[in-house]
């Protein structure tokens, strides 16, 4: 097998068993909501070289794919706080109402 092959099925392999280790969503799952960040140029530089190592195919399928992993598998915490903020909400909704109800006399 020439060099290049097998670096190139290698870097497959590599890219497969990371996507893998941070996919907590089925694939085919679409990625249709875009999101603008800015990071500094250290970072850059790391997502630079996993897309140069061909782990990822851009940046954007870098970040995404660690925000995934880092944020669903605390999807059940992530559940419990939407419960306590539509409380929350709840109580404000109360509050402004009173309020309205103290200033219109």
């Amino acid at each position: 097998m020439a060099p290049k092959k097998k670096q190139d099925e290698s870097s497959q392999n590599l890219r497969k068993v990371i996507i893998d280790e941070l996919s907590t969503r089925e694939s085919g799952t679409k990625r249709d909501v875009p999101v603008m960040t800015r990071f500094d140029n250290e970072l850059v530089s790391m997502l630079d070289i996993l897309v140069k190592l061909d782990i990822f195919k851009s940046r954007s399928e870098a970040i995404a794919s660690i925000v995934e992993k880092t944020l669903f598998v605390q999807r059940d915490k992530f559940e419990l706080l939407k419960a306590q903020i539509t409380k929350l909400e709840k109580i404000q909704d109360t509050a402004k109402d009173i309020a309205s109800d103290v200033l219109k006399g």
